[in-house]
């Protein structure tokens, strides 16, 4: 049998790629239908790459609470019909939560918003530079970003979160474990004794690494790259305090405190300090938002994607509310619509597109695979449409930016990506 994908159109391999591993999650695929899949395996090691995420159940579970919650109602009733022949299909059936339908139009979805440019054929060849080892093979200098940063405890004292699972450290009536490559802190004891107010840990992600955290109160936390977060071992009091240098996706839960017979809600702030100094915080009481707080952006960008939260700096504050943003920028707060899954898209394995602003694009490619940007000339006016699996070898990114006449290059020994206008 010929190879299927040598002789189609790009947006033919997306159709066919799609339903080949539509039917391996449904495990309906013919002898024949196995084979066209393991040959598209073999293509490329981003191929392989992009299915192991694509197939993983606990990825394909937050994805559908996404779409789910999102205002993609009809991309789900247009995927469903598709996955039944035309009919509807319930998707959360009453006997189970993760049924063979729901995982295959998750996956669909995911296939789609990945962007037609995966499945570009990857045989060709843009004069990318490549790095040769002794014996001749091709091999990259540079790889994508993973799980991996430094806790440092209270005490001062660091732990390496990059392997392994098991109990990190206990602090207090604190437990902090690592599981499923994650931080959780649970706490089993409240002593009155203890100063736990001014008991704090850092977590912070270097450039080309990510982790995820469970606060002791049960607020989950993203890291992104080349990020920081200051937190309490367990939260005391009438407010929970964290402080954030880069961006984290928070989930945070709602939390009441009882005083004088009274429940009062305690509100999550996340505090922040901005490149020139300026001083912000995000107050929430539960909701799901991200914040981008790096020093190489021009403003700190808070994005709310469930509930409402309030963003203060000075004697100014903006309440806002999902699907908006807040920009902080010289000590100014200004809102705008956006499309909070295209923000938190680092969340789920994809590089976030600016468009129209290439440069915001550079930035978040060269903090993920830690390189240097530099610029030939001028930053290109050009748009750059698609998505970008954050699991991609540097040299497929070459290819995508070249593919949307982005004129990029690599040079490996510098760790730099070099465009030209």
């Amino acid at each position: 049998m010929g190879n299927f994908f040598n002789t189609t159109t790009m947006q033919e391999k997306v159709n066919r790629i799609t339903s080949l591993i539509e039917k391996y999650l449904e495990e309906q695929l013919s002898p024949t239908e196995q084979q066209e899949l393991n040959e598209w395996l073999a293509e490329a090691e981003s191929n392989r790459l992009f299915f192991q995420q694509i197939t993983d159940k606990e990825m394909l579970r937050e994805k559908m609470k996404l779409y789910a919650s999102a205002d993609s109602a009809a991309m789900w009733q247009k995927t469903l019909q598709k996955m039944d022949g035309g009919k509807l299909v319930t998707m959360y059936p009453q006997k189970s939560s993760f049924r063979k339908y729901a995982v295959a139009a998750a996956a669909a979805i995911i296939l789609v918003s990945a962007g037609t440019w995966f499945y570009m054929d990857q045989r060709s060849n843009n004069g990318l530079a490549q790095h040769e080892s002794a014996d001749g093979t091709s091999q990259s200098l540079i790889v994508p970003g993973a799980n991996k940063a430094t806790l440092t405890l209270a005490d001062g004292k660091t732990v390496v979160l990059n392997g392994g699972e098991g109990m990190v450290a206990r602090q207090g009536g604190t437990k902090i474990n690592k599981i499923d490559g994650r931080l959780i802190y649970s706490t089993e004891q409240h002593n009155a004794n203890q100063d736990i107010d001014h008991a704090y840990n850092t977590i912070t992600t270097p450039r080309g690494g990510e982790y995820r955290v469970t606060l002791s109160d049960g607020s989950k936390v993203w890291l992104n790259a080349a990020s920081s977060l200051r937190f309490p071992i367990a939260f005391a009091g009438n407010e929970r305090i964290v402080e954030l240098t880069g961006e984290a996706y928070f989930e945070v839960n709602r939390q009441t405190v009882t005083t004088d017979n009274k429940a009062l809600k305690t509100p999550f702030i996340v505090k922040l300090t901005s490149s020139s100094g300026v001083s912000s915080e995000v107050q929430v009481l539960g909701t799901h938002f991200n914040v981008m707080a790096y020093e190489d952006e021009a403003a700190i960008k808070t994005t709310l994607l469930e509930g409402a939260v309030k963003v203060s700096t000075g004697n100014s504050s903006k309440i806002i509310q999902p699907g908006e943003q807040a920009l902080l920028n010289e000590g100014e707060i200004s809102v705008r619509n956006v499309d909070g899954q295209d923000v938190i898209a680092w969340t789920n394995g994809f590089i976030p597109v600016g468009g129209t602003d290439l440069d915001y694009t550079m930035r978040q490619i060269g903090r993920w695979y830690d390189v240097e940007i530099v610029y030939e000339g001028s930053i290109p006016n050009v748009v750059f449409e698609g998505k970008l699996p954050r699991s991609a070898g540097i040299k497929d990114v070459i290819k995508v930016l070249n593919a949307n006449n982005i004129r990029a290059r690599i040079l490996e020994a510098d760790r730099k990506i070099v465009i030209k206008n």
